[in-house]
């Protein structure tokens, strides 16, 4: 859900009920300055829909809803860190892998020259300029080490569009020739 401007009712609902961000954070035992500006916009969409569905408001309390989205937000969060974590930033070595010369063993070891990365960055951009921006955001989420069903939880995409367009991918990619 993208949050929209806040009508003025909206803004002045969200300034008299601001307090509930610092009740939810306290409560749970988070930090403030840590997440704080991750919660307010878990509060804000909350705000934007308990005014927008008045079924949400009929069935529930201001706070429950605004608790349950600033809960969201944080697990979204969370989630986000973790895949960060899972991303591989070095490259995994064989203790048994032969090398001949230096040069060999240079590029075992993970090393790079200068033009090897640069030819790497020249052709993901290839890759990526043949690919639609959906299949763009995919394969960026992938190589920052994000699970599939991640992404489709922050494309807000279902699983069989997922792999659809992971197919779609697979298939540009067979054909691509550097």
């Amino acid at each position: 859900m993208r949050l929209e401007k806040l009508t003025e009712i909206e803004k002045q609902f969200a300034e008299k009920n601001h307090n509930l961000i610092y009740g939810f954070l306290h409560r749970r035992g988070y930090s403030i300055e840590e997440y704080y500006q991750i919660a307010v916009f878990g509060f804000l969409k909350a705000v934007e829909i308990y005014h927008r569905k008045p079924d949400i408001a009929e069935k529930y309390d201001f706070p429950y809803v605004a608790w349950q989205y600033m809960r969201a937000e944080i697990n979204d969060h969370v989630k986000k860190e973790k895949a960060n974590k899972r991303k591989s930033t070095e490259n995994i070595i064989s203790l048994d892998a032969e090398s001949d010369d230096l040069e060999n063993l240079y590029n075992t070891i993970g090393g790079k020259s200068a033009e090897t990365s640069l030819m790497e960055n020249v052709a993901i951009y290839e890759v990526m300029e043949k690919l639609s921006e959906i299949q763009q955001k995919i394969a960026m989420y992938k190589m920052d080490g994000f699970s599939n069903k991640e992404i489709c939880i922050l494309l807000e995409i279902p699983s069989s569009s997922f792999y659809m367009e992971m197919k779609r991918i697979k298939s540009i990619l067979e054909n691509f020739r550097i």
